[in-house]
């Protein structure tokens, strides 16, 4: 017989609920919720356009959610990413011309490495006010959100600007700093070659490194930590320039890879959603790049339900977050006893 705890009894009963609400809420939209989640689940992970979409998505979730989660384990948590990307991204856009003409196979690491360089800077700013002078990491890293979205909006309408002067937008990347596509048809760009790298270097740093054994102690308890010679305020320093890096690559990434200039709004909401991949993947490097392909397709998704169905795109959200409510579910559900 199996037998559930509290807090699995309250977690189903809530997800009951959410569901049943949907459910309502769809039929009330005029269509079937079989039809509906047909959609969401064959567009967005069984199509060829549809899975290839869902790729795409991912690469920037991927890199950012492994900021996340490193920055998470150790007990720091890391709300700039949004503003991370940003500088990161605008950062190897100052260095563009410069590295340009530069042969590709030169340029673009540089180019990405320019761009991890501006992140890890940003997140190492909300590194030091958190090390020298205990400042809660949340509120330094939100603000620094908004200087970073400001800071881009004025350098693409001023020093960044296309020559033209009438979009704000910057010039766009030379095809030497331009990472290829992967497959022809699609928007697939060796992004995904780049992330699966990361993964791989971050999951080594974890489960291999001594930083990495530092920084799962610091997050589980800091006194131990301090206790056994490690020392928090160098391990939050640290690790939010490696989460801001790893952020800071994910904006370069985006842009030479999908989009090709820096704009407002290239990566909108990235920030929010990778924490949220972090805490599906329960903080593995090993997990993050499939939380967030599911994240991805769920987008990917999404948008097809807007596109064919009488469904309001504010429900889109509703539907997503029933879903993610799912899965935090099946996290509580291993608390159940058999009995």
């Amino acid at each position: 017989m199996l037998v559930l705890d509290r807090d699995s009894r309250v977690a189903l009963m809530a997800l009951a609920a959410c569901a049943l609400l949907l459910l309502g809420l769809i039929a009330l939209a005029g269509e079937s919720p079989l039809r509906v989640l047909a959609i969401l689940i064959g567009d967005g992970f069984l199509t060829r356009a549809g899975l290839a979409d869902a790729l795409v998505r991912s690469i920037p979730l991927t890199l950012t959610g492994l900021g996340v989660a490193l920055s998470f384990r150790a007990g720091v948590f890391n709300i700039g990413v949004d503003g991370q990307l940003l500088i990161g991204a605008a950062l190897a856009m100052a260095c563009a011309p410069i590295l340009g003409p530069l042969p590709s196979a030169l340029a673009l690491p540089l180019l990405l490495l320019a761009g991890t360089l501006g992140g890890a800077i940003w997140g190492g700013i909300a590194g030091i006010l958190k090390a020298r002078f205990g400042a809660n990491e949340i509120i330094a890293t939100i603000m620094l959100n908004y200087i970073a979205i400001q800071m881009v909006s004025w350098l693409i309408r001023g020093p960044l600007q296309e020559p033209m002067g009438i979009f704000p937008r910057s010039e766009k990347l030379t095809a030497s700093l331009r990472l290829p596509i992967l497959f022809d048809g699609t928007r697939l760009s060796a992004g995904l070659i780049v992330a699966a790298l990361a993964c791989v270097a971050v999951w080594f740093l974890v489960a291999r490194s001594r930083y990495g054994y530092a920084l799962t102690v610091t997050g589980k308890n800091a006194d131990a930590a301090r206790y056994g010679g490690i020392q928090p305020a160098v391990i939050a320093f640290s690790v939010l320039c490696l989460s801001g890096a790893l952020a800071g690559l994910a904006g370069i990434v985006e842009v030479s890879g999908l989009h090709g200039r820096l704009q407002e709004g290239f990566a909108g909401g990235i920030g929010i959603t990778a924490i949220a991949v972090a805490l599906l993947a329960r903080l593995s490097p090993l997990w993050v790049p499939v939380a967030a392909f599911g994240f991805a397709g769920l987008y990917v998704g999404s948008d097809a339900i807007a596109r064919l169905t009488a469904v309001p795109f504010p429900l889109v959200h509703v539907i997503e977050g029933t879903i993610v409510l799912a899965f935090l579910v099946l996290q509580i559900m291993p608390k159940a006893k058999d009995l």
